[in-house]
């Protein structure tokens, strides 16, 4: 049965393999790298002498330097830095999206151009240098202040699930102007003004944002074990590696570990006097170190270990990699997290590489002796022209003042007794330096021999190639650029291309959703969920050292001889056909930055839909088919000649039929217009016959009333005369016939 590796024994591992790491304490590979970066920023050499000259040499940084812009070039100077080629029709689509995607993640979501330049510049100067990926899931925490808002924005505002209400205090707005809710109550109970109400809210908001990063890691924070061949988790020497850097007790605790073990970090970790490159690399800027200051607690850093290794922890009888991070270091150790890992997060680059081992050569390593070498000849010339210049004197100190004759200012007063010819004599010097100018020049073709870096590698002056050849000066350029297009192979080959996949792997299993990003001037969703990590790809990291006009030359060139050839042997020549000229243009189109799509079609494609056309017909049957197409034609323009004529006739009978329509609506409309008239008049005319008869019967009917009126006045009165007159009834009737 396996033995299972328990939380002791694996710490007892983790801490030590951080022992015996390599660059963990000041061993030669950090007394190297520190001495490289002295090298490369010009530092004294310790055994300056005052009065002498002191001038540096600065070669190790004038070959990096002269370096780092060809490789620039090779992998920053195109939009995309690889490319995934696929090997089946399957993985098209596959391959063209992760190439777009993986550049864009790599350096745009990421400071992409300076995190290459790190990592490049790094490995020129220091030899082996890394880079790491990460997968970053952090929380953004923002604290926001609010005021005068209405209700609905207050809910709208609270109701994120990213918000949390720190404080809030309620208002009322009567007149634009903010009061106390009861008095607002109050000013409306009285005097009827509206109210309206406002919040003032101060939130604390809280976004996660999910990501791709990546980061060059300075070279001594990072170790590996000593019998590593490789940066490669299936390569059987490697046993360990470890990321470690300084974190703050608060960043600890807010990533959750056990607050205990955080607090009590502090013993037995590295003093920053180990860190032989960090002193190198900041002695020259004035601060104050407090990564283990006690000022502030939860600010106090302490060195945290990410440390990778195989184990058995699972008792599978398996050693998996473990993903283990430690406190402590090499002693004390204290283990935070434990858990299995996919693979190991970095890549690495190597100038010059060494057979059998991680670590190999820097440009810095191969010069700095050199650099030596001439900051000494250097030296020791000029003080040579020094005392030309300025020769030691005889001196009778009897008869001068030695005060006077320690003053150098031109036209100074030296005050002598007697002769001053017998008492101050010049002890000539003769100057030899021209002798060391063959040394020099010697020193610097070796210097050339050693890095392939000369004159011609980044660019020309205008004495160099005077009196030279053509064919000289290509083969001059061709010898100074092929050490740095070794370098630059060696870099596609193994850090860039690990870089790429391992970025590839990280997107398909930690992005868990689509993102609709803009690709080839188009916004397009991107899910790596639907990629196959494993369909077979190529990368294909630029490695054009030269300009892009020297590539378009020698394109151009090629095109040349391709049309010389189809001229003379026809388009489907054995040596050049026309499918080899496509991709010439096809090659010279991507050289000059323009998509060759847009401009050329495969010939393999144009060959194919001819192939898929029918044969060409008889041409008697052509000659049936155009006879009767074009009786077919007249027919048809019979037949379309008949339907324009009866389509005009009964567009002419219809609009007939519209202007009768509408003369006799016309009419209608006039005929009722007339009605309406002739009855309103006549209604007008009855209405006034009707008044007339009206008032004639009014005054008829006072007439008559007056008449009668008058009637009765006139009975009325002649009772009254027969009354006086006297009546035999006693009613007042008077006998007529008396």
């Amino acid at each position: 049965m396996a033995e299972k590796v328990d939380d002791e024994q694996l710490k007892a591992i983790v801490a030590s393999q951080i022992r015996g790491a390599l660059g963990f304490d000041s061993d030669q590979l950090s007394a190297k790298r520190a001495d490289n970066i002295e090298r490369y920023e010009g530092e004294p050499y310790g055994d300056e002498r005052p009065g002498r000259s002191q001038v540096m040499s600065r070669d190790v940084m004038e070959t990096v330097e002269a370096v780092m812009p060809s490789l620039v070039r090779a992998f920053l100077g195109n939009e995309e830095v690889v490319k995934f080629e696929p090997e089946s029709q399957e993985d098209e689509a596959y391959a063209a999206q992760a190439t777009d995607y993986v550049n864009l993640v790599l350096m745009r979501d990421n400071p992409g151009f300076r995190i290459a330049m790190d990592w490049m510049k790094s490995s020129l100067i220091e030899s082996t240098s890394v880079v790491k990926l990460w997968w970053d899931e952090s929380d953004k925490v923002q604290t926001q202040v609010y005021s005068e808002l209405s209700d609905q924005e207050f809910v709208q505002l609270v109701q994120d699930d990213n918000v949390e209400v720190l404080e809030h205090t309620a208002f009322a707005r009567v007149n634009g102007q903010l009061v106390e809710p009861d008095d607002a109550m109050a000013m409306q109970a009285l005097g009827g003004v509206p109210v309206e109400a406002a919040h003032e809210v101060k939130i604390k908001r809280t976004q996660t944002k999910a990501r791709l990063r990546w980061e060059a890691v300075p070279s001594e924070e990072f170790l590996i074990n000593r019998r590593a061949r490789s940066l490669d988790e299936d390569d059987s020497t490697f046993a360990f590696c470890c990321h470690r850097q300084t974190r703050t007790i608060e960043e600890l605790l807010q990533e959750g570990y056990d607050e205990e073990i955080v607090m009590s970090a502090g013993s037995g970790e590295p003093d920053d006097e180990y860190l032989d490159e960090e002193i190198e690399r900041t002695d020259d800027l004035e601060y104050t170190d407090a990564y283990h200051s006690d000022q502030t607690k939860l600010q106090r850093r302490v060195w945290v270990y990410e440390c990778y290794l195989k184990a058995d922890y699972d008792g599978d009888g398996i050693s998996e990699l473990r993903r283990v991070t430690v406190l402590g270091g090499g002693t004390n150790t204290q283990i935070l997290d434990n858990e299995e890992a996919e693979e190991l997060p970095f890549a690495d680059l190597t100038a010059i590489r060494l057979p059998f081992r991680f670590y190999g050569w820097s440009l810095a390593d191969l010069t700095k002796d050199i650099q030596r070498l001439k900051t000494a000849l250097w030296r020791a010339m000029m003080d040579g022209l020094y005392l030309s210049l300025y020769p030691h004197k005889a001196v009778d100190e009897n008869r001068v003042d030695l005060d006077d004759l320690l003053s150098e200012e031109p036209g100074s007063t030296y005050r002598v007794n007697g002769d001053p010819g017998s008492a101050i004599v010049p002890m000539a010097t003769q100057w030899n330096g021209a002798q060391a100018f063959p040394m020099m020049e010697y020193i610097d073709r070796v210097l050339i021999s050693r890095s392939g870096v000369n004159d011609l590698a980044g660019g020309l002056d205008g004495g160099v190639l005077q009196g030279e050849t053509a064919r000289a000066v290509d083969e001059a350029a061709n010898a100074a650029r092929a050490r740095v297009e070794l370098m630059a192979r060696v870099f596609a080959e193994t850090g860039w291309t690990r870089l790429m996949k391992l970025a590839l792997k990280m997107l398909n299993r930690h992005q868990d959703r689509a993102r609709t990003v803009r690709l080839r001037n188009e916004w397009v969703p991107i899910d790596p969920r639907s990629w196959n990590v494993d369909m077979d790809v190529r990368i294909n990291v630029a490695l054009g050292i030269g300009t892009k006009g020297e590539q378009i030359n020698k394109l151009m060139a090629l095109l040349g001889k391709q049309e010389a050839i189809m001229a003379q042997m026809g388009p489907t020549n054995p040596m050049a056909p026309l499918g080899n000229y496509y991709k010439g243009v096809s090659k010279l189109s991507e050289a000059m930055d323009v998509d060759p799509d847009a401009l050329f079609t495969d010939p393999a494609e144009w060959v194919e839909q001819q192939r898929q056309q029918p044969p060409p017909p008889n041409p008697e049957m052509e000659k049936a088919k155009a006879e009767m197409a074009m009786e077919q034609q007249k027919a048809q323009a019979s037949l379309q000649q008949s339907q324009a004529e009866a389509q005009l006739r009964a567009e002419t009978d219809r609009m007939k039929a519209e202007n009768d329509a509408a003369i006799a609506r016309e009419r209608a409309q006039m005929d009722a217009q007339a009605a309406i008239q002739k009855a309103q008049l006549q209604a007008q005319v009855d209405r006034e016959v009707a008044a007339n008869k009206l008032e004639l019967e009014r005054d008829k009917m006072q007439q008559d009333h007056a008449y009668r009126m008058a009637e009765l006045a006139a009975e009325q009165e002649l009772e009254r005369e027969k009354m006086r007159a006297g009546s035999r009834d006693g009613q007042g009737n008077i006998n007529l016939s008396d």
